[in-house]
């Protein structure tokens, strides 16, 4: 692609090399075949959002400015990057190549522009997390970062999405699972155990309890996403179905707060719910836990985890993970 597209340049009569300086095209600097930033900022938006419209938006353009813009570089470049069919735009073949490599060559840009600011004052760093995470055992230990590096502004993403590092992504993720990232470091943090819980409140109305069936009839509250409830039942030598109805909820934190703030008991992953059992809300029934499958992973670029901001991140999750 990259040939091709230099051959199309040397191939360039001087009377077009005219028309094209007023667009930013210098002839004098001709061997380093640049369009003008602007019309590659423009195209790789939109190629990424397949949208003028939302390329607009995002560049905080007009959407003619945007299609204008894509113009230009195709005029510049003498090749057709969009095929344009009534109010949709799709790449073409040269295209699609040429977006992969805008994108990889701005990413780069825009990390070594951080790279030699970040030394000279504030600097940002964008954290991909679970929202169930990030609203529990995250949100509660992030003034602790603040506070030990008031340079660095943090903003969080939460999401479930597959991790994307490009220009618009994070720097860094939290993710849970086996590991076995392959795109780049990986660090595993801690694992989780699963464990019966009700809020103070209800464990004080239960007594003496002498065998986990001592619970049935009580209203028990579940997380769809993980099973280990069953696990937890069968350890401490109970039945399963025997607890099966009750409320279902799609989220850990839901499930947790649920449990915290009403009658039920249930089983909760002891990560999200740190906060709850250091504050009361939620107390531990004297029942074994049990340990999950997966674990918690710092994830990061290989090109950047020599990053001074990240390091510091990184650091900070180690001393964390070691805080019950």
């Amino acid at each position: 692609m990259r040939r091709a597209l230099r051959n199309k340049l040397t191939q360039l009569k001087p009377g077009t090399l005219s028309k094209l300086e007023p667009v930013g095209f210098d002839s004098n600097r001709m061997r380093r075949s640049l369009p003008p930033l602007q019309t590659l900022v423009a195209f790789e938006a939109a190629a990424r959002l397949q949208s003028f419209t939302l390329a607009a938006a995002e560049l905080n353009l007009t959407q003619p400015a945007v299609s204008q813009q894509v113009k230009l570089l195709e005029h510049r470049l003498g090749v057709k990057l969009f095929r344009r069919r009534n109010n949709l735009i799709l790449l073409t073949e040269q295209g699609e190549q040429f977006a992969e490599d805008v994108s990889a060559m701005l990413n780069t840009l825009g990390e070594t522009v951080q790279n030699l600011t970040a030394d000279e004052g504030r600097t940002t760093l964008t954290v991909s997390l679970l929202p169930s995470f990030a609203s529990t055992w995250f949100a509660a230990r992030a003034h602790r970062f603040m506070a030990a590096h008031p340079s660095v502004d943090l903003i969080t993403l939460s999401t479930v999405a597959k991790i994307g590092f490009g220009q618009e992504d994070a720097d860094v993720a939290i993710r849970w699972g086996p590991g076995g990232y392959r795109d780049g470091y990986e660090e595993r943090l801690f694992g989780e155990q699963h464990m019966l819980v009700a809020s103070a409140q209800t464990a004080a109305t239960l007594g003496d309890i002498s065998h986990i069936e001592d619970l049935v009839g009580r209203p028990f509250l579940h997380d769809t996403n993980y099973s280990e409830w069953r696990t937890v039942i069968e350890v401490n030598g109970g039945d399963p179905a025997k607890f099966e109805q009750g409320a279902y909820f799609g989220d850990s934190s839901a499930t947790a707060n649920a449990i915290a703030f009403g009658p039920g008991i249930g089983v909760v992953r002891n990560v999200v719910v740190q906060h709850l059992l250091a504050s009361g809300g939620l107390v531990a029934l004297p029942f074994k836990p049990v340990t999950g499958p997966f674990a918690y992973h710092f994830i990061c670029p290989t090109k950047r985890i020599e990053q001074p901001r990240i390091q510091a991140f990184l650091t900070w999750l180690r001393q964390e993970a070691q805080i019950p």
